[in-house]
């Protein structure tokens, strides 16, 4: 009873999360913890780092249940209490998580001005043989929409252009 309550709590989570995700991105320039990252660490491996950040929620939900629930060391209420406070450790993790183009929670992006651009960040992807023929073009598009959804907080950056041997975004 008390696993199945948590498979129901997604029914109302993971939408108010991912809203919440979206309202604070539009007017704080951050995304949201866990899912709100995921499309941002790397455009050309999107759906093996998807992958793992869910299969990772599940193996972790299991580990905790067989941590706190398979054996008579824990009461109930002491394993539920052990698994949220191993929850919030693990979420207080991604506090840590930098992006040289947009920063951390706790340091801002980096001073560097070619680095600190998102066609560098989604470009250094790609092999220049690759970017010869054309296959890095999604991942600038992606830089130049990721940064048109930066927020009321972060103006765009009008400044930008496409990086050496890379074609421009919008051919």
């Amino acid at each position: 009873m008390i696993a199945a309550s948590f498979g129901m709590a997604n029914f109302f989570a993971r939408p108010i999360g991912g809203l919440a995700s979206d309202v604070s991105a539009r007017f704080f320039a951050a995304c949201g913890a866990i899912f709100g990252i995921v499309p941002f660490v790397s455009r050309r491996s999107l759906g093996i780092i998807s992958g793992l950040t869910g299969a990772g929620g599940n193996f972790g939900s299991g580990l905790t249940q067989l941590a706190f629930f398979s054996s008579s060391r824990f009461h109930t209420a002491d394993g539920l209490s052990l698994m949220g406070i191993t929850t919030m450790i693990f979420t207080l993790l991604v506090a840590f998580i930098h992006f040289p183009q947009w920063g951390s929670m706790f340091l801002g992006p980096t001073s560097d001005s070619r680095t600190s651009k998102e066609e560098h960040y989604y470009a250094a992807e790609w092999t220049e043989k690759e970017k010869l023929q054309g296959l890095h073009e999604g991942s600038l598009k992606f830089a130049e929409n990721s940064r048109s959804e930066r927020g009321k907080m972060a103006a765009p950056d009008s400044t930008s252009t496409p990086l050496e041997n890379e074609n421009p975004a919008n051919v």
